[in-house]
């Protein structure tokens, strides 16, 4: 497996375009299409947010269809828009599809940006045309940029494997960096290769996978009503299976792992991208939510910021996780630093500890010694800047 210098552009068998449409803002690409040669079989993972945009309704629905195409458009969530806003998204896919020569139905759709505002059906469908017209492999480049918000630098990443039937690519773009919460994909996330991986396989692979990378990810706590991750896979007759399969699988990872600790380094007003780590909990349910609310924890996270080296708090969340353990049995580490052994605290130079959290990336492992599970979150610290950003988002 290796890292290539690029992103969606280097996988064949797929073409983009992105445009300035204006939808909220003049002079920024702001609509955008991802476009597969031929037939691709979707994965799809959407939130579970009970209040959901019309775009993720249509994912939903389409998922299991052979799929074409991929429309985005940025700084309109199209959500909370009721029956309007879901016409808006069918009209528009169709649209799409008939300017590429696919079924109207082969079109997935998502959208992200200011909730509750009408999508300007008028305003896109006249760019159809034109960005039907532009799909070519090297404008991948710039769909990482027409997807970003509140996104300081676009986010994209490529990795080549190797497998019996040859070499194969992955690569991935993604926007986010507010609205960050786990429970779904928290974001939006396109993925997209080469490797022909049967249906079955692919949503197996891609739900798992998720669930360790940008699923576990956390900014804010806050998640959105449009988050929504998707992989393309063309269809074949000769699938990858077996052991090529498994290189797949650790080749996504790989690109999803490196998706998700750009996104964490960008979170609004975020100076560091923290690792949490929960070692030895007593069942994989209780990894997750120990490690989810060391992460989640607002007195963690503003320690941070402040490189405050107030490694009691990580304790306390711990134990109000609701993960089965002894705390007479738990440790905690900054990177190779142990600071708290089998319950009570290590002598060690403060200014040592200090110098780890000043750092714009670390890990802290929490031992529970109570079983052989582990799970990892990537977290972010808040700042003064989360605020501002946020307090002034609609206007």
């Amino acid at each position: 497996m290796k890292k290539l210098e690029g992103g969606l552009e280097l996988v064949r068998g797929y073409k983009y375009s992105a445009i300035e449409c204006g939808i909220r803002f003049a002079n920024r690409l702001d609509l955008c299409l991802i476009s597969s040669d031929k037939d691709s079989n979707a994965s799809v993972v959407t939130t579970t947010n009970k209040v959901f945009a019309a775009p993720v309704k249509l994912c939903r629905e389409r998922k299991n269809n052979k799929i074409r195409g991929i429309l985005i458009n940025s700084t309109n969530a199209n959500a909370c828009t009721g029956d309007q806003g879901y016409e808006t998204a069918v009209k528009l896919t169709a649209e799409t599809a008939n300017g590429i020569g696919a079924e109207a139905e082969s079109i997935l759709n998502c959208s992200t940006g200011i909730i509750g505002v009408q999508l300007p059906y008028d305003k896109i469908s006249a760019k159809i045309n034109s960005l039907t017209a532009a799909l070519s492999p090297e404008n991948g480049k710039q769909i990482p940029k027409a997807i970003m918000t509140t996104d300081t630098v676009p986010k994209f990443c490529c990795y080549s494997f190797e497998t019996s039937k040859g070499s194969f690519k992955i690569a991935s773009t993604a926007k986010g960096a507010g609205m960050i919460a786990p429970n779904m994909a928290t974001l939006l996330c396109f993925s997209v290769t080469d490797a022909p991986i049967a249906k079955n396989d692919l949503d197996r692979i891609f739900s798992e996978t998720i669930d360790k990378t940008v699923n576990a990810i956390t900014i804010d706590g806050d998640m959105s009503t449009n988050d929504t991750a998707i992989i393309l896979s063309p269809v074949s007759d000769e699938n990858l299976n077996n052991d090529d399969l498994a290189e797949f699988e650790k080749a996504l990872y790989a690109v999803l792992f490196d998706i998700s600790k750009q996104l964490v380094t960008d979170g609004e007003g975020a100076t560091k991208c923290v690792e949490i780590l929960v070692n030895g909990a007593k069942t994989a349910k209780d990894a997750k939510k120990c490690s989810k609310e060391i992460a989640e924890s607002l007195l963690v996270k503003t320690a941070f910021f402040g490189s405050d080296p107030n490694w009691g708090r990580v304790a306390c969340a711990a134990g109000y996780s609701g993960a089965e353990f002894d705390p007479q049995k738990m440790s905690i580490s900054f990177d190779d630093m142990m600071i708290f052994k089998n319950g009570a605290p290590l002598n060690f130079d403060k200014k040592d500890l200090e110098s780890v959290i000043k750092k714009k990336e670390f890990r802290v492992t929490v031992e529970l010694n109570a079983g052989d599970y582990s799970f990892m979150y990537l977290t972010s610290d808040i700042s003064v800047d989360y605020v501002k950003i946020n307090a002034e988002y609609s206007t």
